[in-house]
């Protein structure tokens, strides 16, 4: 057999291969598996059979973004899941603070936390491009802290636009916390997808191991862990963003 990292030819009963020292225990009963289905396909007419490097070639060949212009969108529940919620804030401040009248950092800790799950489903439905989200989350930002100050205006009878600099920044500050807590989200969505396509790639260079190996699987492996890093370093950077001007104005 062939080792499915460095295309060496190893002993069939070998578990890890001499040539690149990769451990193959995990990946021998896969391999069998796909031995077992070319040999299926073998066994089939020549109209019925597909060649197994044909169907490497055309699953390797799949870009990673195509999962963003897939047709399987759902835009009744992007919709949902950016109303609902502008909506929970909503009714979350108007509990927290007119009902229950709990200190004001509760409703800022609620905001930094509810976007977060909305925007990873908004993105999983939507499938945008990460820039019409980013603008999305920042309108949706926007108007909840504006529909606050409204129900605020409304119930205390104080003015409804910000008054001085200092209310124009805290209204600013909380908006742009409640938007950095949603594109959270939709990084966060991005990052995992594209972890999913690159294990259905590495499969299907499985697939296609028996043909060319997986040639510079070094540095495609390099390029990935260099990609998790980055993703990571922009989903704690916007996550962090979003805690420290959601409580500056608390905390001083």
């Amino acid at each position: 057999m062939k080792c499915p990292y460095c295309a060496s030819e190893i002993a069939d009963e070998a578990l890890v291969c001499p040539v690149c020292h990769r451990d193959l225990f995990l990946v021998k009963p896969l391999l069998e598996r796909i031995s077992q289905l070319e040999a299926e396909l073998a066994s089939r007419t020549p109209a019925e059979a597909v060649s197994p490097a044909q169907v490497g070639e055309t699953v390797v060949a799949m870009p990673v973004d195509a999962a963003f212009s897939a047709p399987d969108r759902n835009l009744s529940l992007a919709v949902a899941c950016l109303l609902l919620p502008l909506l929970l804030l909503l009714l979350g401040q108007w509990l927290m603070v007119f009902v229950y009248d709990a200190k004001v950092l509760y409703l800022r800790v609620f905001a930094l936390l509810l976007p977060l799950p909305f925007g990873f489903a908004f993105a999983r439905a939507a499938r945008v491009p990460l820039l019409p989200g980013v603008l999305l989350a920042f309108l949706v930002a926007g108007l909840a802290v504006f529909g606050m100050s409204g129900i605020t205006a409304w119930l205390d009878k104080v003015p409804l636009w910000p008054q001085d600099a200092v209310e124009v920044r805290e209204f600013v500050e909380f908006a742009a916390s409640i938007g950095l807590s949603f594109i959270t989200g939709l990084w966060l969505f991005r990052w995992s997808d594209r972890r999913f396509q690159k294990h259905q790639q590495f499969l299907a260079r499985l697939r296609t191991a028996g043909v060319g190996g997986l040639g510079n699987s070094g540095l495609t492996d390099s390029m990935t862990r260099w990609s998790d890093l980055g993703s990571a370093a922009v989903a704690l950077c916007t996550t962090l963003m979003s805690i420290y001007t959601g409580l500056k104005g608390l905390t001083g």
